[in-house]
């Protein structure tokens, strides 16, 4: 059978679809949506199986953007993939947005000499970004795990050789004022992922990455719904109060349980 990879990111305001056939890039669609993700996304989808020849029922894997970032728009990829994989039998692997914006790094400038390590961080709010460190490979190989940091601590030791992502032109006078000696910012530089490297991500993941399950997110920034219930219950009319406990009876219920 052909293999036939559908990779989805909507993790940072923007949706994107790439279609690969044996490695090769059918067709790549990029938006800005900050808040149009969910009207998109599906035509996006429709037009690029068009455009490329592609039918749904030709998908072998899809490769999706799991996190960290947009609470929304992680969901919505999330729950596309799923549905496609219903209904097409493909198997799913998670993708980390922050490898993805590391792998889009020009070969010409990690040559230069000197990088040893790439510190990635993306915008989450005023004064919070996501974060993880990177050593310069084919693809980008992790350190550690992606954490929420306040701006502040996204300067830690070891100081990294390159600080790129959209965390950078968000907090960019701050990080030129206390970023570490000779930590190179790159604001406007891999702050999105380019196709290469969403292609380059998804195409090394181990085989063991691929499962016949759904992906699990990666959420890190708490959910602006939920620090905002007070002032959205008030609105409905609703016991802020109530809302709250209604909540946390929520959460607290058991999986297992219906």
């Amino acid at each position: 059978m052909t293999d036939t990879v559908l990779v989805l990111n909507a993790a940072e305001g923007r949706v994107q679809t790439l279609l690969l056939r044996e490695g090769d890039i059918l067709c790549f669609q990029d938006w800005n949506a900050p808040s149009r993700g969910t009207e998109l996304l599906t035509p996006l989808l429709a037009d690029a199986f068009q455009r490329s020849g592609v039918a749904p029922g030709d998908i072998t894997r899809i490769a999706c953007v799991a996190g960290p970032g947009s609470f929304t728009g992680i969901r919505l990829a999330l729950a596309t993939a799923a549905a496609l994989r219903r209904a097409t039998g493909a198997r799913l692997a998670a993708i980390n947005a922050l490898q993805v914006l590391a792998a889009g790094l020009s070969p010409a400038l990690l040559a230069r000499g000197g990088i040893r390590r790439i510190r990635v961080l993306t915008h989450a709010r005023r004064g919070l970004t996501h974060g993880q460190d990177f050593l310069p490979a084919a693809p980008p190989e992790p350190i550690g795990e992606p954490a929420m940091l306040q701006i502040e601590g996204a300067l830690s030791d070891p100081a990294p050789d390159l600080i790129i992502g959209s965390g950078v032109a968000r907090n960019l006078d701050f990080l030129k004022e206390h970023a570490p000696q000779g930590s190179l910012l790159l604001p406007g530089v891999c702050d999105q992922p380019t196709p290469a490297a969403l292609a380059a991500v998804a195409l090394a993941l181990p085989e063991t990455a691929w499962r016949d399950e759904d992906i699990e997110p990666m959420y890190l920034r708490p959910c602006d719904a939920v620090d905002n219930l007070s002032s959205i219950a008030a609105k409905r009319g609703d016991d802020p109060a109530q809302a709250h406990a209604e909540l946390r009876r929520l959460l607290n219920v058991s999986p297992e349980r219906p």
